[in-house]
């Protein structure tokens, strides 16, 4: 996944949770609420098609507070003398604390989503709103301020600077916008999150001397250290061995119901898929609903 600039890529999803351009638009980004991933896990996340059985008081809660809304988005880019169509009239509603697994072939959309959602790019037509916030009309600078505020990104390979140690790489989150902080609480929020994540012995440690695993685990430490609403990560099991892969799954599920962060998971790992409670799955830039 690229990093945070409004680039092009061509490989796009496209979320159809159901076709619903007058859905109502997101109108509070508050992260407390009643239903908890436990909760939701045995009521079932809400989803876009209809169904005859009513929806659980807890589903309502949450549905009335969706993290993020996408209203008819389109997508597309230009390649050489064709034009290439990313997504197409997208309604996908997130619930905030949900767990969704994104699924579907290389070059389906998969990535091309997961910049939507980031705030990384802008689609072409429609809206994609994060909380009360329309990211396709924020400029640059408030759209550098939303990621650094508000989303968490981990990544397959890492991303972790090679010459920093851990606890400098961790300390990189409170660049830009969170930069006025003092160093003294950037030094003692990196090394809490570094031992959150279990690596507090090893915070001088270049990203050369630790296992692929305790990378990551910086990785995620860097990514929840500015206490974000939303951890967007991008096939963060893909370089790991399957071990390795089920502790840094069961870190991901941990962060995800203490904080009640909304988690969005790129991957092609059925496994780690179905560790969510909501699976979509993207195909020539169509999403549907794995039931």
């Amino acid at each position: 996944m690229p990093g945070p600039t409004t680039g092009t890529n061509p490989t796009a999803p496209h979320p159809t949770t159901g076709t619903n351009p007058t859905a109502p638009h997101p109108t509070t980004t508050d992260r407390t609420d009643p239903a908890t991933p436990e909760k939701n896990r045995q009521t079932g996340g809400p989803t876009v098609t209809s169904t005859e059985t009513a929806p659980s008081a807890a589903d309502a809660s949450r549905a009335s507070r969706p993290m993020y809304h996408l209203t008819n988005v389109s997508k597309t880019y230009q390649q050489k003398n064709r034009t290439v169509t990313a997504l197409t009239n997208v309604d996908l509603t997130i619930p905030q604390g949900q767990m969704v697994a994104v699924q579907g072939p290389t070059g389906g959309g998969k990535s091309t989503l997961l910049q939507m959602l980031g705030a990384l790019d802008r689609p072409t037509a429609g809206s994609v709103a994060l909380g009360d916030r329309d990211v396709a009309k924020l400029g640059d600078r408030a759209l550098t301020d939303l990621r650094a505020t508000e989303i968490g990104f981990v990544f397959q390979s890492f991303n972790l600077i090679p010459t920093l140690t851990a606890l400098e790489n961790v300390e990189t989150a409170f660049a830009g916008s969170l930069a006025n902080r003092s160093r003294a609480e950037i030094r003692q929020r990196a090394t809490d999150a570094l031992q959150e994540v279990g690596l507090g012995e090893r915070l001088d440690h270049l990203p050369a001397e630790l296992s692929g695993g305790q990378q990551q685990r910086v990785a995620i430490a860097r990514a929840l250290v500015k206490n974000p609403s939303v951890l967007l990560a991008d096939e963060p099991t893909g370089a790991l061995d399957e071990g390795t892969r089920d502790e840094i799954m069961g870190l991901i599920e941990r962060q995800w119901k203490d904080r009640g962060l909304t988690v969005v998971i790129v991957t092609h790992d059925s496994w780690v898929a179905r560790r969510a409670e909501r699976r979509l799955h993207i195909k020539q830039g169509q999403v549907r609903e794995v039931q």
